[in-house]
């Protein structure tokens, strides 16, 4: 089935060109012009989701939605990706391709700090490929960082999100090897034929590797991952909280590994406007479904929404979640959004083999992106297995997405 799956990625462009149709937010025509040079610069750009099972039934599919329904990927309708092992499926790179071994992926504990000194490395070695900026600081002091990836003058534009969740850090791990991938295949490197260098020429790719930091360092390492003293007595003070509500009856330190939230104990993919209304699951902070005091009240979400009010030509979002192996696009928008949004769901499950899935969850930030500001936007839900995803399920992952921003470069030439 693995091998089926590469044999998509010599036609998922020509998939997407037959089936992309016209969205709320309008492209330009394609750039001609040529790339600028992209210098190592700290930007200030003023700058997802899922997973409803409960603490202490961690089998359940992490999904947070209302699912009507599950669409499987139309090139695999004959099996689920759960029979085959990530290990076996796992095909290695072409000859051509170069991998300079930056990002580790020989572990799962990932951290904020290695990520940094990662993307220090990254920028440095390719300095004309792509930008290290920043949308913010968390309320623990961590950096916010984005990438820059191709001609910021382009008339197409992506933004690329992942780790909204703590647990779910191994999305940003992933995110981090693609940067890796483009920037060091940039010149030599190709996708259906067409030159990775043409590609980004006529394409920009801002990324948010990591947009919760904080949430990430208390899933890995516990309460010492948090900085601020006041922040680590609170991460106590909200344990005892939900183990007297019934919301887990796991031990402290397991409760911490299943950590979703942010610092502040507000889950990031419930604190946007659309539908903040009616959410409910939690009252207070918590380890996750606590949706904040008012909408876009954290400081990981205002970045966000900078992020995007601050982009040009902006064609699609993406926000890498765990786990599910779905894509989720159906939000209530009116058309011609909805059929927009559905065709951009349709070629991520084909290109990576994830299957297509109902409505999501209330006040995400993809709601947001579609419902207010009319951009295509979808939650990609990697992985088969509950988070914190093991390091077995990477390889399964990178073989799946390590050409999704080439096929989305590719494919966004017939979207008007």
């Amino acid at each position: 089935m693995r091998k089926s799956r590469l044999l998509l990625l010599a036609c998922c462009g020509a998939l997407f060109i037959a089936g992309c149709t016209a969205s709320g937010n309008e492209t330009s025509k394609e750039s001609s012009e040529p790339e600028t040079e992209i210098t190592k610069t700290i930007e200030s750009t003023g700058t997802e989701a899922t997973e409803p099972e409960s603490e202490t039934e961690p089998e359940v599919a992490e999904s947070e939605s209302e699912t009507e329904e599950v669409t499987e990927p139309e090139s695999e309708p004959e099996t689920s990706s759960t029979e085959t092992s990530p290990e076996t499926a796992v095909t290695p790179p072409a000859a051509t391709e170069i991998d300079p071994g930056i990002v580790r992926t020989d572990t799962t504990l990932y951290t904020y700090d290695m990520m940094a000194a990662d993307l220090q490395v990254i920028a440095g070695r390719y300095p004309d490929h792509l930008t290290l900026g920043s949308a913010g600081t968390t309320e623990d002091g961590r950096e916010l960082f984005t990438v820059g990836l191709g001609n910021p003058a382009a008339s197409r534009s992506f933004l690329i999100v992942a780790a909204t969740h703590g647990r779910e850090y191994m999305t940003a791990q992933l995110v981090m090897k693609q940067i890796e991938f483009y920037a060091a295949n940039y010149e030599t490197g190709a996708y259906l034929n067409t030159p990775l260098r043409e590609l980004f020429e006529q394409n920009y790719f801002l990324i948010m590797p990591m947009v919760n930091p904080d949430g990430v360092s208390v899933s890995e390492l516990g309460e010492a991952g948090i900085r601020r003293e006041d922040l680590r007595a609170n991460l106590r003070v909200i344990f005892e909280s939900d183990l007297a509500k019934g919301y887990t009856t796991n031990d402290y330190a397991y409760y911490l590994k299943r950590w979703k939230a942010n610092a502040n104990g507000v889950d990031l993919n419930r604190n946007f406007s659309p539908g903040w209304n009616t959410v409910s699951e939690r009252s207070a902070p918590s380890s996750d479904f606590y949706k904040g005091t008012a909408p876009g009240s954290e400081k990981e979400s205002q970045a966000l929404m900078n992020v995007v009010n601050g982009m040009q030509h902006l064609q699609a979002v993406i926000s890498y979640h765990s786990y599910g192996d779905l894509v989720y696009w159906q939000y209530g928008q009116a058309e011609p959004l909805w059929t927009a949004n559905q065709v951009l769901a349709q070629h991520i499950s084909n290109h990576a083999g994830h299957y297509l899935a109902g409505y999501s969850n209330e006040a995400g930030f993809t709601n947001w992106c579609i419902i207010e500001k009319g951009i295509r936007a979808v939650v990609v839900e990697t992985g088969r297995v509950p988070t914190p995803l093991p390091l077995s399920e990477f390889p399964d992952l990178w073989q799946r997405h390590r050409y999704t921003y080439a096929m989305l470069a590719t494919a966004v030439s017939t979207i008007n």
